[in-house]
């Protein structure tokens, strides 16, 4: 109750919150729910978010007034940020990474409560320590809103959408179309492109099928649209915020384990993720209505292999891809 106690105290002054998480784009879009029921219970409140250098055009409209803060990974810059950040005084910082130097930040900056997860290396020095846990049907954005316990305020995932990207596109997307985000950073969480392929020649014609990757995932997706007469190759021609306003109009999303599931859940678009060296269990598949995952229907004894997968399969044969079932498409969603 100490939390709740000194923030009823504050309730005609302006608190001042701070959540770190500089990890990938997709916990960053699953931070989101945390920043949006600190936003509804304290409307006048100062939220501050420090994330990884790179992503943070996707938040910089965000109605939701953030201070942005960002990372590029280097102690120079923890340096620069923590001379930085140690001028304001925090009613409340909430650690969500599990690592040292995150951790340190959070310790040494001024503040009244310090929140993190019992997993981090520097947790028993902290306010609070939350349970971190990976168990069958608990998300990942239920595990980053649980830091949010000690306030007392609603833990609940809240309704879509969570992302307000702009309107306007440097193309004029052709309605009905879908998306197809083939790609991940880690080799072992795609699908064989062949298996996209062999979607893409079952598609209806008047279907328009857009591809989004990262600039260097634009060659190898060409092969793709001989696969579709209506498939347009946009990977890398896009900026965060213009992908979010295309997931936006989308009628379906179709991809792996990426941001780009965490991305369409933020806008409440429907989802088909597809598992291949993960697992759903882990806490980051899709959350908007009408999702659906695909995986290889019986337990393999290589999977999961990792929580991020693999640079490349550990047993080389790569099962957990080849035996997929082919993704179905179901028509107008």
């Amino acid at each position: 109750m100490a939390v709740l106690g000194f923030l009823a105290q504050k309730t005609a002054a302006m608190a001042r919150f701070l959540v770190i998480q500089p990890a990938f784009l997709g916990d960053a879009v699953l931070t989101l729910p945390l920043l949006g029921r600190l936003r509804a219970a304290f409307p006048t409140a100062e939220i501050h978010w420090l994330l990884r250098r790179g992503i943070e055009s996707l938040f910089e409209a965000h109605p939701w007034h953030i201070t942005l803060w960002t990372w590029d990974k280097s102690w120079r810059d923890w340096l620069r940020l923590y001379t930085t950040l140690r001028q304001y005084e925090w009613d409340a910082i909430f650690v969500v990474q599990r690592f040292f130097r995150m951790g340190l930040l959070g310790l040494l900056l001024p503040a009244r409560q310090r929140i993190t997860y019992d997993k981090n290396p520097l947790s028993s020095f902290f306010t609070h320590r939350v349970k971190h846990e990976f168990r069958a049907g608990l998300h990942e954005a239920e595990r980053v809103l649980a830091l949010a316990a000690p306030l007392h305020i609603p833990l609940s995932i809240p309704s879509p959408p969570w992302l307000f990207p702009p309107k306007e596109l440097p193309i004029a997307p052709e309605p009905p179309y879908i998306i197809i985000a083939p790609a991940s950073r880690w080799a072992t969480k795609e699908a064989p492109f062949s298996y996209w392929e062999a979607f893409l020649r079952k598609l209806p014609h008047n279907l328009t099928v857009y591809l989004t990757g990262l600039p260097e995932d634009r060659a190898r997706m060409e092969k793709l649209q001989s696969a579709h007469p209506r498939t347009i190759n946009l990977a890398g021609m896009l900026s965060l915020p213009q992908l979010a306003a295309l997931v936006a109009g989308a009628q379906r999303v179709y991809t792996v384990d990426s941001a780009m599931t965490h991305i369409a859940s933020a806008l409440g678009v429907p989802t088909t993720t597809v598992y291949c060296s993960t697992v759903p269990a882990f806490g980051f598949g899709p959350l908007a209505p009408h999702s659906e995952v695909v995986e290889v229907r019986d337990p393999l004894p290589c999977r999961p292999c990792g929580l991020h997968g693999k640079r490349a399969c550990p047993i080389q044969a790569f099962p957990c891809g080849y035996q997929l079932p082919l993704v179905e498409f179901s028509g107008t969603e």
